[in-house]
């Protein structure tokens, strides 16, 4: 059982398929899930959101370091790139938080 999925993951590493394959996202969920067993415990069905969020922002967290990955956003003639440090500083921010909940004991859904 995974804790997240390939589109929970694209929610926060705005990557096309053409660059990262599902398949791929899969082994980045798999060390996130990892990562989670290890220093939190693992979950089982059901699995509370909080770890579900924390899966999807570990694996896209890894994915955006990838020196092949460039984040840019279009819609119509507009385009924007966007920088990819300040999008895994925001990561980072919700990955503390939800790894300090869950290192206080708290373990509510």
């Amino acid at each position: 059982m995974t804790y997240s999925t390939p589109s929970d993951v694209r929610r926060f590493a705005p990557v096309e398929k053409s660059v990262i394959s599902d398949t791929e996202i899969n082994e980045y969920i798999a060390d996130a899930d990892a990562q989670i067993d290890q220093e939190i415990g693992a979950f089982t069905e059901p699995v509370p959101r909080r770890i579900k969020r924390l899966s999807a922002l570990l694996a896209a967290k890894d994915i955006l370091g990838r020196p092949d990955v460039a984040i840019s956003f279009s819609a119509g003639d507009f385009s924007e790139a966007e920088s990819k440090e300040e999008l895994i500083a925001i990561l980072d921010i919700e990955i503390e938080k939800i790894c300090r909940h869950y290192q206080t004991g708290l373990r509510k859904v």
